[in-house]
């Protein structure tokens, strides 16, 4: 992942670099001083006082107002060299404390979530180690509650998972839990653990999260197993390359046809890709079908548990393979569990088919743009879209500005149009 620069860091070098000035001043002013004084000093007269008979003698005046006198004095100085160079010294050092501070504080909160991750809660059975995604049992029941079966249920990674979500909303799924399958773990959705244990499983997941590089291979990887498994080959196979190849001729056909139709476009790559990706939808242009057919694809992607497909959400029985003794195509409908499997029927995430999306979504490019930031918390989208709790993912990259942290994205611009294009039609 990467990382902005925090302000505390910008503000430590300028309180460092005013106090090493500050410290330097003092310095030379204490040189002067003593010099200063050194050439000034002189013997001091006393006047010889006679001590009465029931007296001690007490100090010569040479004695009490010489080597005396100037012990203390030393002795004053060197605690205000100490408090007046101690301070500042302490005061330098104090962002550094600050610093030290709050990393110490985020280790050991999630090191906490770790033990409540792996033991306490014990997130690892479903989610699997460190968060890399995993499966847990699950019984079916019909609308009427009665058993029809009980199922491997793929559990999502979670080490991606701040990619796609705030923690706010990470937050809203650990207090009230998802889909009836995730259980609420947090006191307001009648869960076990406290505010402040769940505190610590974010912690935990901030330190789990993996760099781009590592995101980007693995959501690639489904991709490429999906081409494969459609074309009937090895996912190193060229073949996959090929059409993948094929694919982006088919955008660029489009974008060149967007600019011919518009030459105002020229030189907005952002408007030609918006321009070509209407056309695409519409299926106006040749090789359409071939692009929604990456679109879905990429819907179905199956890679960490399903992780950064849509059909998880959309496509009720996907996440537990309700389609695979029916149709061997992507499409798999009539499985044994569910009558009729509907890619995009609506589950957890609502139906995308029979032009709904449509309706929702006036352009192509509207609908990518909600499928790249997500739903907010609270936030409506579309044209009668509700204001919801932000469970909707957003698939491009996320700032999150409290930690001053830009997480990567999960799917690429050119995968989520092929998405929008593919949705629109079914």
């Amino acid at each position: 992942m990467m990382a902005t620069m925090p302000a505390a860091v910008l503000a430590a070098s300028t309180q460092r670099t005013i106090g090493f000035t500050i410290l330097a001043i003092v310095f030379i002013g204490f040189i002067v001083y003593v010099i200063i004084n050194s050439y000034a000093s002189r013997d001091e007269l006393g006047s010889e006082i006679e001590v009465a008979a029931n007296r001690k003698p007490y100090l010569e005046d040479t004695e009490l107002e010489g080597t005396k006198l100037d012990k203390s004095l030393i002795a004053g100085l060197a605690m205000l060299v100490v408090v007046g160079v101690g301070l500042p010294l302490y005061w330098l050092g104090e962002p550094g404390r600050q610093e030290g501070l709050v990393k110490n504080t985020d280790r050991i909160f999630a090191d906490r979530g770790g033990e409540l991750y792996e033991e306490g809660a014990d997130c690892q059975a479903c989610h699997g180690v460190e968060g890399a995604g995993g499966a847990t049992t699950y019984t079916i029941t019909d609308d009427q509650g009665n058993f029809v079966a009980t199922v491997a249920w793929s559990a999502p990674a979670l080490n991606t998972v701040l990619s796609r979500f705030s923690e706010d909303e990470v937050l809203h799924t650990l207090n009230y839990g998802r889909n009836n399958v995730m259980p609420a773990w947090g006191a307001p959705g009648g869960g076990p653990l406290t505010e402040q244990q769940l505190e610590y499983l974010i912690h935990y997941m901030r330190r789990i999260q993996v760099p781009a590089s590592e995101l980007r291979e693995s959501v690639d990887g489904g991709i490429r197993d999906g081409i494969a498994n459609h074309l009937g080959v090895d996912s190193d196979d060229s073949a996959v390359d090929e059409w993948l190849s094929a694919v982006d001729e088919v955008v660029n056909r489009a974008r060149s046809h967007a600019l011919a139709a518009d030459d105002s476009l020229e030189g907005d790559p952002e408007a030609i890709r918006v321009a070509g990706l209407e056309l695409l939808s519409a299926g106006a242009v040749e090789g359409s079908e071939l692009y929604w057919t990456y679109g879905e694809i990429v819907f179905n992607n199956e890679a960490a548990g399903g992780t950064y497909s849509c059909a998880r959400c959309h496509t009720y029985g996907w996440s537990f393979d309700a389609a695979i003794d029916g149709d061997d195509s992507i499409d798999g409908h009539a499985g044994p569990i569910i009558p009729e499997y509907r890619t995009g029927g609506g589950f957890f995430g609502p139906n995308l088919t029979a032009g709904t999306l449509l309706d929702q979504f006036e352009t192509a490019s509207g609908q990518a743009d909600f499928i790249s930031e997500g739903q907010s918390i609270g936030q409506t989208y579309g044209r009668g879209g509700s204001g919801g709790n932000g469970q909707m993912p957003g698939f491009g990259s996320r700032l999150d500005d409290d930690l001053g942290v830009i997480y990567p994205e999960t799917l690429t611009q050119d995968q989520i149009d092929a998405v929008v294009a593919f949705e629109r039609n079914l």
